[in-house]
């Protein structure tokens, strides 16, 4: 679903009072499983009046508990009659609750398998109550036009279906197969699902709608009007298929054509770049024209567009093809996770559109997307009674459009290119998730097997938290080796750190390369190798010197730089040196601990611990660890590091003494000392004279 700007407006203003609190499952379908409704209904929107009459739905289902002895399905109790209900052609007991809107039937006997295939028929009528005017229109749209000619359509998103039919509002429940059946003047052409046929029976029309690809309630949907249908075929996969588009009579002109036309490029270009065919090809796509101000609708197989909606070059017509794969094929499993449908519509929209057929248009288009949005909001949300709370969220709650979309254009900078169109397709053909309900875990799953850094907290982060990151960066660089470093910090401050990809673009004479850090709690990450150093500096080799860096350059990321600083002061935390007698060897291992590169690593020597030599020296060192084993003489040796910053400054560790001669076991405490010191002596020290030297950090003598 898209939804214009006027509507954003005007949402704070207006709420939807006939949806009730946890409206999506009032009816308990626990124990059964949908095969296939027929639903027929008869209508006349040019007698002025929205009514149904003569409404039947015939559903076939399948029994998943043992013992079931009564069904229920949503109905709106106050706008809808049920006149009767049979099961094998006899009556059977109904009741409605016009409190939940919630239509149980009572079968004679219970049906006693698990997995048994039965039926049951509905008899209703009524005039369904009207879509709100203004907020989301969702529901049934009985709505007079400019040139005074009446139409109907309805918009079952999020859970309004029952607004007109009988039915099992939920998100688990997939109808397998559905035939809609309305019989309405002659004079007018009737738009749904799947593939039809139209029969003259008088003065009336009867058009019959088949879909035989599975379908959420909500994605049953009709529209009638004096339409006219300009039509053509689309070829991807191998497979040609129509699409219909259905026009206003004062809309049936060059212009409007033009606009649909879009779609014959739209529909390839998204079918080849997700490896996963257009998802109904078996049966057709088109666009029905409804009154305008409101937006559009991804019914399924058959988009419903505001008259308003086409003339955007083709923006929205994008978003709503889109759907077709996220939010028909596969349908969110939970509205509070109502960005897997509209979070992909939205990037889809926003960013894959442009790129593939309007490139000059991208950077401008990815900028306006990021800056859209909110630095207090969350994707998931939270409060999902209406549909407004839904689909028009106030902007400090949540945002699973324009938040949504840039979650998923973190999640392609994270896994690359390759990686990303690899595990859409994986999503969207998983067992379970193809033509049935996409899961977070889902895609987590299938894109966690195209990057070697773990994504659990990524999804965890962007999807529940509010805000974004903003980061301070340090870079400078050793000949072609760069060093950056980023520090983190939430524009929420209770969010805490997020797990971004951050993309730095590197630029240099004959250099123009970007790199893509994961940070992860303040670790960085290479995301093509996974490699780090548990350190919140990470390091490239390049292939020329560097001279600048930028900070999301194409705008992919929910996350902006304070400061990018060019830093040459070498902030050393410490340095450990270890030095043991083995054999007649010292074996020296030592580890610094900095955020920044040194210059130079050298390792020096003594016999009196006062004048150094080199023994090991290391320009540029890659890491800050290192070893080397030393051929003693006789007597004690003395062994320190010197590390030089890039700026020239030394710092020395301190000295550690290794000897030739043993003397046992001792302990020095306090160690490091600084007044007072106690030397502790094992028995085999404890006779004879022994010799105690004590020098300072630098190595100086202090006392014999």
């Amino acid at each position: 679903m898209r939804l214009t700007l006027s509507y954003f407006c005007l949402c704070v203003l207006f709420a939807i009072p006939f949806l009730g609190n946890a409206r999506p499952f009032a009816a308990n379908g626990a124990n059964y499983d949908i095969v296939y409704h027929q639903i027929k209904i008869t209508v006349n929107p040019g007698s002025g009046s929205g009514a149904i009459s003569n409404g039947s739905v015939t559903t076939y289902f399948k029994t998943t508990v043992a013992n079931v002895s009564t069904l229920q399905f949503d109905i709106d109790a106050s706008n809808l009659t049920v006149s009767s209900a049979t099961y094998h052609g006899a009556s059977i007991g109904k009741s409605q609750n016009s409190t939940t809107d919630v239509l149980t039937l009572t079968l004679p006997s219970a049906i006693a398998a698990v997995g048994t295939l039965d039926s049951v028929t509905v008899f209703y009528s009524g005039n369904p109550v009207s879509a709100p005017l203004s907020g989301v229109p969702s529901g049934y749209n009985f709505k007079q036009r400019t040139n005074g000619q009446y139409c109907i359509f309805t918009l079952g998103e999020a859970f309004t279906g029952h607004n007109w039919w009988p039915c099992k509002e939920s998100l688990y429940d997939k109808i397998d197969s559905v035939d809609l059946i309305v019989t309405a003047p002659s004079a007018y052409k009737v738009a749904g699902n799947g593939t039809v046929t139209e029969v003259v029976s008088g003065s009336n029309i009867i058009t019959t709608w088949k879909t035989r690809i599975p379908i959420a309630t909500y994605g049953v949907n009709f529209a009638v009007a004096d339409y006219v249908n300009y039509q053509y075929n689309i070829t991807t996969g191998g497979k040609t298929y129509p699409v219909l588009n259905y026009f206003y009579s004062e809309h049936n002109n060059a212009t409007y054509k033009s606009y649909a036309d879009n779609l014959k490029n739209i529909i390839p270009a998204f079918s080849s770049l997700l490896q996963v065919n257009y998802p109904f090809a078996s049966e057709k796509y088109g666009l029905a024209e409804c009154t305008a101000g409101w937006g559009a609708l991804e019914v399924q197989s058959m988009t419903f567009m505001a008259s308003d909606a086409y003339g955007d070059n083709g923006y929205t017509i994008a978003h709503e093809a889109a759907h077709q794969w996220f939010g028909d094929m596969v349908t969110t499993n939970s509205w509070h996770q109502v960005w897997l449908n509209e979070g992909f519509a939205q990037y889809f929209q926003s960013v894959i559109y442009p790129e593939l057929l309007r490139p000059s248009e991208l950077d401008a288009q990815r900028s306006a997307l990021k800056g859209r949005v909110k630095s207090t909001s969350t994707v998931y949300v939270p409060d999902t009674t209406t549909a407004n709370n839904i689909f028009i969220p106030t902007s400090t709650i949540s945002q699973p459009y324009d938040k949504g979309a840039m979650l998923i254009s973190m999640l392609r900078t994270w896994v690359g290119d390759a990686g990303f169109y690899n595990g859409l397709r994986d999503y969207l053909t998983m067992n379970g998730v193809k033509y049935a309900f996409g899961h977070v875990d889902s895609l987590e799953k299938a894109m966690q097997a195209y990057t070697p850094v773990d994504l659990t907290n990524f999804f965890s982060d962007w999807v529940n938290k509010k805000g974004y990151a903003n980061f301070a960066v340090t870079w400078y660089n050793v000949g072609k080796k760069i060093y950056i470093k980023l520090a983190q910090t939430p524009t929420v401050a209770a969010s805490g750190k997020f797990d971004v990809p951050v993309p730095i673009r590197i630029t240099g004479a004959g250099l123009d390369t970007t790199v893509v850090i994961i940070d992860k709690g303040g670790i960085l990450y290479n995301s093509a190798t996974g490699a780090t150093n548990g350190k919140d500096v990470i390091t490239y080799n390049l292939s020329a010197i560097p001279t600048g860096i930028s900070f999301d350059a194409k705008s992919t990321i929910l996350g902006s730089a304070s400061t990018i600083l060019v830093n040459s002061v070498l902030p050393l935390r410490s340095i450990s040196l270890e030095a043991k007698k083995k054999n007649n060897s010292a074996e020296i291992k030592w580890t610094i601990d900095s955020d920044e590169p040194s210059a130079q690593v050298t390792l020096e020597k003594s016999t009196d611990g006062q004048h150094f030599s080199p023994i090991k020296k290391e320009d540029q060192p890659g890491n800050q660890t290192g070893e080397y084993t030393d051929a003693m003489k006789a007597g004690i040796q003395y062994y320190r590091l010197k590390v030089t910053n890039l700026a020239g400054d030394i710092v020395y560790s301190k000295v550690q003494a290794v000897s030739t001669k043993s003397f046992g076991s001792y302990q020095v405490l306090p160690n490091p000392a600084s007044n007072d010191i106690s030397l502790l002596l094992t028995p085999e020290n404890q006779n004879g004279t022994i010799s105690v030297t004590i020098r300072n950090a630098s190595g100086q003598l202090m006392k014999t």
